[in-house]
């Protein structure tokens, strides 16, 4: 009676079945958490850890730097790889 009267879930939203919820552990959902987690332990940044330093190229090619040989003092490096527009 309460769907006649226009109420319950909309007509875009899929019934739930029992089914759905084995969806959710499937090997490759498991191996995209894993794969995750992986990519999370073996980073280079850590909070609290120097900051990693690899080599850049400048535009013109020609000189090969580290990003913190921009570095200058106490001053704050802050790196921009994109538009502030």
């Amino acid at each position: 009676e309460a769907a006649s009267a226009g109420e319950g879930p909309p007509p875009d939203d899929p019934p739930v079945c029992v089914s759905d919820s084995n969806r959710m552990f499937t090997l490759e959902s498991l191996k995209a958490v894993w794969h995750g987690q992986k990519l999370d332990f073996f980073k280079s940044a850590h909070v609290g850890s120097l900051a990693p330093n690899p080599e850049v190229i400048q535009l013109d090619g020609q000189k090969r730097l580290r990003i913190l040989d921009f570095a200058r003092g106490k001053r704050p490096l802050i790196l921009n790889f994109g538009s502030c527009t």
